[in-house]
């Protein structure tokens, strides 16, 4: 059993009231993940990507069956040796070979099983070493410090559901107080704010969807929020309104990241502008479609390979997410770290297509500042080829003026008013993950 899963079996059975002094009494800070983690972060700006992903490349080819059947004899010497050598992988890929991606010497390596989400389709099964949080928290802890993380109490809201009777869970070592996401009614956002208030919790961390809808509820029930610091937004991209009510109203950091279960990429939102690749976490491509990085500008799909997992490596494996590189860097505690300008979600899941035919994504039906909307959240479902509902969750100052002016631009980015509909919900649709996708595309 790893450390995650027992504290996750711990935390299950313990109760609330003996478990919440002892986020009090973690004073460890980084140290909480072990030595090896601390030596590991301390590391990072001496590691080279490069002869990393030469390793591993060599590893892959001499222990693991799909590579060495593919490439065997291969000695990989650069990074051009690798991209030369070395085909795209997808999840059918993967998950059709599944066994021969397994290393030889994985009985050797600690480890676990995991799978995916799911949203895009069927799950794919990984293995992972048991000691992943190593690498996985070092990089992490390293990018929210830089962003103000303090590693103080968090109040978690990831749209879990608790068992009965449990309006929340504590856990200890990773100094999280865990919510119910799923459970929005007066009451019980009254009492998750008196416990995080008598807690002197600073920090909200979870989906963007699922922390946004908890920020309006508290405020439109008359809560002063100001005592809170800071939010830390995973799993969904933080959209253009979502931004403007955290930071701009409320006046709270928003730090926020691109990962994935795979743990190939991750990219850092220093703020809403600055999207960083930390390149010592995994290698990162930005392929085109024919098979070549972009230049900058150009959108291309992310391809990542891994550094760190010997036991079941993936090596240039395509995401399905896109994005457009800047050709600009930023130096963040002597690294250099290439510039992205935005992340979109898996295209096949995660586009629109207009009456023309032609197709166009989140990014264009963004509202921009110019115009202040009052809405707590917003979707857009596609039912039909060339039509498109909106799902609008109405904030408390919503002006009805508001709905002719989102005809107006939703239709200009639909190539007509007339296939665009507004709809109001008390709440938008979740994935069985939990997660809430910013498109819906049921014609796909």
């Amino acid at each position: 059993m790893g450390l995650a899963d027992f504290i996750k079996n711990r935390i299950q059975v313990a109760p609330n009231c003996l478990m919440l002094p002892l986020l009090h009494l973690n004073k460890l800070g980084d140290k909480v993940y072990g030595h090896k983690a601390v030596a590991f972060k301390h590391s990072i700006p001496d590691l080279d990507p490069d002869k990393m992903l030469v390793d591993m490349a060599n590893y892959a080819i001499a222990h693991v069956p799909y590579y060495r059947n593919r490439y065997k004899d291969s000695v990989i010497k650069s990074v051009d040796d690798f991209k030369s050598t070395f085909g795209f992988l997808d999840k059918a890929e993967v998950m059709s070979h599944f066994d021969d991606f397994i290393s030889d010497e994985a009985d050797k390596i600690p480890h676990v099983t995991l799978s995916t989400s799911g949203t895009s389709g069927q799950p794919l099964r990984l293995l992972m070493p048991a000691d992943r949080y190593v690498t996985e928290m070092s990089f992490l802890g390293r990018f929210m410090e830089s962003c103000g993380w303090d590693y103080g109490i968090k109040a978690s809201i990831r749209r879990k559901q608790l068992p009965d009777k449990r309006d929340f869970m504590v856990n200890p070592v990773t100094k999280e107080i865990i919510f119910d996401g799923y459970r929005t009614d007066r009451d019980y956002i009254g009492k998750m704010y008196k416990l995080i208030k008598k807690h002197g919790v600073k920090t909200l961390y979870g989906y963007a969807s699922s922390v946004t809808q908890i920020l309006h509820l508290m405020v439109d029930n008359g809560f002063d929020v100001s005592f809170l610091k800071r939010v830390i937004l995973t799993s969904e991209p933080v959209t253009k309104a979502q931004y403007s009510f955290i930071e701009d109203r409320l006046g709270l950091k928003v730090i926020a990241y691109y990962g994935h279960t795979e743990k190939l990429i991750l990219i850092g939102l220093y703020d809403r502008d600055t999207l960083a690749i930390e390149p010592g976490y995994g290698y990162t491509e930005i392929i085109g479609e024919d098979g070549n990085e972009v230049a900058a500008g150009e959108e291309g799909e992310l391809v990542g390979s891994t550094f760190y997992n010997r036991v079941m490596p993936l090596l240039r494996y395509r995401t399905g997410d896109y994005t457009r590189p800047t050709g600009r860097k930023i130096t963040v505690d002597g690294i250099e770290k290439p510039l992205v300008a935005y992340i979109s979600g898996r295209r096949d899941k995660s586009i629109i297509y207009r009456h023309d035919g032609t197709h166009t994504v989140a990014t264009a039906f963004e509202i921009h500042d110019e115009r202040q909307m009052s809405f707590e959240a917003i979707q857009y479902v596609q039912d039909k080829l060339g039509y498109m509902r909106v799902l609008v969750v109405k904030g408390s100052n919503y002006n009805p003026d508001d709905e002719a002016f989102m005809i107006k631009h939703y239709g200009k980015a639909m190539l007509g008013e007339e296939y665009v509909t507004i709809e109001y919900v008390d709440k938008l649709i979740t994935q069985p993950n939990g997660k809430t996708l910013t498109i819906i595309n049921n014609t796909l």
